[in-house]
């Protein structure tokens, strides 16, 4: 017999909040991984990094994205926009 997974009607998932940075130095991906874990903000998920431009896309819940702010800057990584789509911001990108 399969078991079912439960299906969550769009307004009880989870909503998500993306966030575009610019970092101020370089790093590698792997540092700029266990910063974020470092984080209090949970849960935060790295969603794309661009090292050429050393800048890239961070997703976290609603309402977390002033902490997640906070968090970034004082770790030395520069905010740059909060959206709620990631296609907006990949344009920006």
């Amino acid at each position: 017999m399969r078991e079912v997974t439960p299906r969550f009607k769009p307004s009880q998932r989870m909503k998500k909040r993306y966030l575009l940075f610019e970092l101020r130095e370089k790093r590698s991906f792997d540092q700029l991984k266990r910063e974020f874990f470092g984080f209090e903000v949970r849960p935060v998920h790295l969603i794309e990094f661009d090292s050429r431009r050393c800048s890239g896309i961070v997703r976290c819940k609603r309402g977390l994205e002033g902490r997640l702010k906070k968090a970034m800057e004082a770790a030395g990584i520069k905010p740059i926009k909060t959206s709620g789509t990631l296609k907006k911001l990949r344009q920006i990108l």
